[in-house]
């Protein structure tokens, strides 16, 4: 796993909230804000994760912001998951 697929997971998800926030916030403005504000600390917590070396924290964290982006699974944009190698 490295740095970026995090960030790549994250913008998606940041984009489909942008894409429902332009659909006059379906859910409402807070949700919206708070949905955006997760994936934000998400990737950031991914992102510490990744530095520090933190192989299960990394992957709970992508865990997480995988559950954000299944409303949107049938995307094309939707991201692949990360090939992860076998445990030594």
């Amino acid at each position: 796993m490295t740095l970026q697929t995090g960030v790549q997971i994250y913008q998606f998800v940041r984009d489909r909230l942008d894409d429902q926030r332009d659909e006059q916030h379906p859910h409402g403005h807070d949700a919206y804000v708070a949905a955006w504000r997760k994936a934000h600390d998400l990737t950031q917590a991914h992102a510490t994760a990744i530095q520090s070396g933190d192989n299960t924290e990394t992957e709970r964290v992508l865990h997480e912001l995988y559950t954000m982006a299944d409303e949107w699974k049938h995307h094309p944009d939707y991201p692949p998951a990360p090939a992860v190698p076998p445990a030594a």
